[in-house]
Order: structure tokens, then C-alpha cells, then sequence
């Protein structure tokens, strides 16, 4: 398809524009000179994809300066543990977004965020966050078991608890242990399960407990009320590491990039990842808030060396943006 409109556009430039005239007068179709040069483009990308340059990701977890979502003893920086191996040094901040910025400005040299739940499915406020940052790219991920616990003041009975924080996460993880125990209390969102348990122990309030892992009753001198109250025991959130170093493409376990573009496009997309043997991970959808039926897709795959994933670039309508080639933890 690609040779047949570059030999058209030639010819019509020969022709110094006559051809185009008696074309017209004769209701012949011209090519549009911008998918012409689109083409072009697409025919020279492939035409490289066996040359480019690989690249690697640069991490020394002994340096590592990794900023993720606070306060201390959230899930998000147990993740960072589990990556960097307990070395380097973690920095919490009050929001994701905050995380992402101080990688961003050279505060740090990592961010560690979450992305998805088995229960809550997509965290879509964070998954629109690593969309919007194009300076970032993906050099790990963490899949990490979640268990959910209530957390209460010393001496607190169950039947004292009248307001329950967490995260909207945690909230959605423990709703059914929520609505069989404690159907009456009042559940507040806050901006992590972490934030909830702090904000319980500094309140000095036996009517309150949060949702939390077991750490951060170590953390904020909580008890656990309830232990493992998440609706079922396959619980896990999958954490990307981040970094502003240009997007690794050696060989790993997974490939990530983002997708943008019209809903109609990606079937075709879909269809080439089963042409070429590679297996979805993951995708999820965020409107681009342009028009309808427009969306940014993230998609993490399997079996998708950065080959591949070059083809996948000449193939489909949809703009891709390489996120990188990572391993998961």
C-alpha cells in the first residue's frame, strides 16, 4: 500500500502539476500530499526497525532516589521496597501526581506508582497521570499481594467504630467486609490507606479506624481489628517504576506504550498483537476529552520484543507512544 501512493506522488510531481490539472478535469483521484508523506515516514521507520539502537535502563538501587505515594507505610512504598531490594533512599509525598512532579523537576531519580487492582480494577486518576507525563517512561513493575486490615486505636472494640478512612482503593477492596461488620459506620475517602491510619492515630478517636496494611499499624502505633478483610484472597496491585531516562527497548517481560486515537482503530491493533503472537497484559482506557469515541489506550504486553513493537508502529491508524521494555517484581 505504501509503494503505490510514493510512485503516484512522484509522477505527479514530474508533471510539474499538468498531470494534476488534466487529473482534475478528468475526475481522476489525486493523493493527498500529507498521507503521502505519512507513508513515506511509516516505509523508512520499518525499513530501520532491525538498526535502531538499544537502549538499557541505568538503575543502581544503592543511589536510587525514589519519590512515591505517602505517608510512610502505604502499599506504594512496600513496592518500592520490593524493587529496589530495601536500598536507596524513599521520599513520600502527599499525592501521586506530587510523586510524578518531583521526578519530573530532578527531586528524584524514580517514582513508584500504582496502576491497577484485581478488585478496584484500573486507578484511573494514576493511569491519566502516567498518560499526561510524556517526559516518563517505564523501567519495572511490581506485582504486589494486598491485604487489607482494619486498624483501630489500642483497646478499641469493634462495636465503638463509627467512621472508617482509606483509600478509595482499600474502600473498594474491603466493601464487602465493610457492609457485613460495620454497615452503619461512615466511610471517608482519603488520598491513601496510609494517610487514613495516620490520620486515626493522631485523632486519638476510638470511634474511627482505617483500612491499611499490617505495617502501618507498626507505623502509627495502631492495633489490627481485622485482619485480611479483602473480598478475596487473589488481591494484588500492579505497581509501575518510573523514570525520566529515555524509554529502555532491550529485550524483557513486558512491553508497555500508550495508544491514542479513535475507538474504530483498535480492532486493527488487537488483531496485529494475535498476528504476531503477542499476549495482552493489560489495557485500559481513558477518554482523551477531545470527542467522542476518542481515547488513550495503555497496553502492557508480553512476548513483545521492541521489534515487534516497531511493527506494531507501521501497522496501526492509532499514534503509539513507547513506554518501554521493563521486567516485573
Amino acid at each position: 500500500m505504501i509503494r503505490p501512493y510514493i510512485i503516484i506522488a512522484a509522477a505527479v510531481l514530474l508533471l510539474a502539476g499538468c498531470g494534476a490539472e488534466n487529473s482534475k478535469a478528468s475526475g481522476a483521484a489525486v493523493d493527498d500530499p500529507a498521507k503521502t508523506e505519512s507513508s513515506s515516514m511509516k516505509e523508512e521507520n520499518s525499513t530501520s526497525a532491525e538498526n535502531y539502537t538499544e537502549v538499557t535502563a541505568d538503575i543502581d538501587p544503592d543511589t536510587a532516589e525514589v519519590s512515591y505515594l505517602g505517608p510512610e507505610g502505604t502499599y506504594t512504598q512496600e513496592a518500592c521496597g520490593v524493587f529496589f531490594g530495601g536500598k536507596g533512599s524513599y521520599v513520600p509525598y502527599e499525592t501521586v501526581s506530587d510523586a510524578v512532579d518531583a521526578l519530573v523537576k530532578g527531586e528524584s531519580s524514580f517514582a513508584v506508582i500504582p496502576q491497577e487492582n484485581t478488585i478496584g480494577g484500573a486507578v484511573t486518576d494514576y493511569v491519566d497521570i502516567l498518560i499526561s507525563t510524556e517526559e516518563v517512561s517505564v523501567v519495572g513493575e511490581v506485582e504486589l499481594s494486598i491485604n487489607q486490615n482494619l486498624l483501630v486505636l489500642p483497646d478499641t472494640e469493634l462495636s465503638d467504630i463509627k467512621t472508617v478512612y482509606s483509600h478509595k482503593q482499600g474502600i473498594a477492596q474491603g466493601k464487602e467486609w465493610l457492609e457485613a461488620n460495620l454497615p452503619d459506620a461512615e466511610v471517608i475517602e482519603v488520598s491513601s490507606t496510609a494517610e487514613g491510619a495516620k490520620m486515626v492515630a493522631e485523632g486519638s478517636d476510638k470511634s474511627c479506624a482505617a483500612i491499611a496494611s499490617a505495617a502501618c499499624a507498626d507505623v502509627y502505633g495502631l492495633e489490627v481489628e481485622a485482619a485480611a478483610i479483602q473480598n478475596n484472597d487473589s488481591n494484588k496491585t500492579r505497581f509501575y517504576v518510573l523514570t525520566t531516562q529515555p524509554a529502555p527497548n532491550a529485550p524483557a517481560e513486558r512491553t508497555a506504550f500508550i495508544a491514542e486515537g479513535s475507538a474504530g482503530s483498535l480492532p486493527k491493533l488487537l488483531g496485529e498483537l494475535e498476528e504476531q503472537d503477542i499476549t495482552l497484559v493489560a489495557l485500559h482506557d481513558r477518554p482523551r476529552k477531545t470527542e467522542l469515541g476518542e481515547y488513550d489506550y495503555v497496553i502492557e504486553c508480553e512476548n513483545c520484543p521492541y521489534e515487534k513493537y516497531l511493527v506494531l508502529e507501521n501497522t496501526t491508524d492509532l499514534d503509539l507512544r513507547f513506554l518501554g521494555c521493563f521486567d516485573a517484581a
